[in-house]
């Protein structure tokens, strides 16, 4: 049966009733006895969130009456309606709770929180803090338990979901998604006497940056980049290894030895030093780049809104190639998932719930036409909400045309604990201070190594 939303209620939150399911000694009630020993880290005797629902049959089981969903979101106005939604179309209350204004300080907040009263049962995870969930035993997979619900997983926009894919589980669902972009201001193309499109190649680009150079003031620069950051610099660099064949780690093998690897690290040192530099860090990005102090930068997905409010004559297009074919994959995506963090058999189906909600391609478009991710539903992209919006803004449609070109992340950002941010503070010392690539990523290289040995091997993952 569905909801007035389309959502799937599942049979047991219409029947049978909770002393029913006493009476039956169902499958439900027993997980619900495994999980009161808490989650496991590492192995360990007790058993896991994942534990408890891989022994958990679904139809047996009653939703809690109340679960709590943390999100960088939770203080906006659509997400709360969606909530509210929810709640009315379930009777399943919502304690709707910040993780804070990062993603950082969600994944630290989460961690406070695990295994105490104040866990969350769903739990906002971006792309290089949802494995940390799995590592700690604190999140399910999400495959059995969207099945139940009878969400067509299918529909997902393939490189969202499979980011979130493990040894043949997935561990999330896609929400707020997003690719890296290249923006450019079309009046300084045009003055530079360049094309109106973004270059294919990184090289085309190297060959642009003196025209590109000429049509700014003097203290602008081609390419206007954020300072280092943990969630923007790897994610950046990622797309430019690929673009050259080479990446940060093929699953658990690191291969920062490469020359292609190596050129893509002087790449980075040229742009910042030496008579040819043509990038400088940005105070503040987009209110810089709004004001033609850089003819390009590089940005999310979710900013084509906002930086053309900042720039009319904003120019939109995929990451530049490299080395590899045109139709290889070399762009990766990024944002966060949701996972199901809950203890309970009852609080783990609630979640799936709410996730299945949120993940109705109505919306799933009004989430992607309000915050600038991506329509993580390809259902979504045909709705009349997706439409309308694409129609408003044409340069919508770009990113959604770049997914054809994405592949899933290196285990080595993504999925090695600590990896993203290994990964920026080494680039630092190649951008802030130049420092010769082939000794820094010796040393990265190492430090992959160590954190794998400490934060991966101990874990039964």
């Amino acid at each position: 049966m569905r909801n007035r939303s389309g959502l799937i209620l599942p049979d047991s939150h219409r029947h049978p009733s909770r002393r029913r399911l006493l009476q039956l000694g169902g499958v439900g009630v027993g997980a619900g006895l495994l999980a009161a020993c808490g989650p496991a880290v590492g192995g360990g005797d007790s058993d896991s969130n994942a534990d408890v629902a891989a022994q958990t049959d679904w139809t047996t089981v009653v939703p809690a009456d109340s679960i709590t969903f943390m999100s960088l979101q939770a203080d906006t106005e659509l997400e709360q309606a969606l909530v509210a939604e929810f709640t009315a179309d379930t009777g399943i209350a919502v304690n709707h709770v910040s993780g804070g204004g990062s993603y950082e300080d969600l994944a630290q907040n989460f961690r406070a929180s695990a295994g105490t009263s104040e866990q969350p049962d769903v739990a906002q995870a971006s792309d290089v803090f949802w494995f940390q969930y799995v590592t700690t035993g604190h999140t399910i997979p999400v495959d059995g338990l969207l099945e139940h619900l009878e969400v067509d997983v299918a529909d997902f926009q393939e490189a969202l979901y499979g980011d979130y894919e493990y040894e043949g589980q997935h561990w999330a669902m896609p929400y707020g998604r997003s690719t890296p972009m290249f923006y450019y201001n079309k009046e300084v193309w045009e003055a530079a006497g360049l094309p109106d499109r973004g270059p294919d190649t990184w090289s085309e680009f190297l060959e642009w940056t003196p025209q590109i150079q000429s049509a700014l003031p003097a203290e602008g620069a081609a390419m206007g980049w954020t300072a280092p950051s943990p969630s923007g610099t790897a994610w950046f660099a990622q797309s430019i290894l690929w673009a050259h064949d080479a990446a940060f780690s093929h699953e658990w093998e690191w291969s920062l030895d490469t020359e292609e690897a190596l050129w893509v690290g002087n790449f980075y040192r040229d742009a910042f030093h030496g008579p040819d530099a043509w990038s400088k860090i940005a105070v503040d990005q987009a209110a810089e780049f709004g004001a033609g102090l850089y003819g390009s930068i590089m940005g999310s997905t979710g900013g084509i809104v906002t930086y053309r409010e900042m720039l009319p004559s904003l120019g939109v297009a995929f990451m530049p190639g490299g080395t590899i074919p045109d139709d290889a994959p070399r762009v990766p995506t990024g944002g966060n998932g949701l996972a199901i963090t809950g203890p309970t058999p009852e609080k783990q189906l609630a979640g799936g719930m709410l996730l299945a909600h949120l993940a109705t391609p109505e919306n799933a478009a009004r989430w992607a036409v309000d915050t600038g991710y991506m329509p993580t539903r390809k259902a979504s992209i045909e709705t009349e909400t997706m439409q309308t919006a694409i129609e408003e803004v044409p340069d919508r449609q770009i990113p959604i045309d770049q997914l054809a070109i994405t592949k899933v992340q290196d285990y080595a950002r993504a999925l090695l604990p600590g990896g993203d941010l290994l990964i920026t503070e080494h680039f630092e010392r190649i951008i802030l201070a130049g420092e010769e690539p082939e000794g820094v990523f010796e040393e990265l290289t190492a430090a992959f190594q160590r954190a794998h040995e400490q934060n991966v091997e101990p874990y039964d993952v």
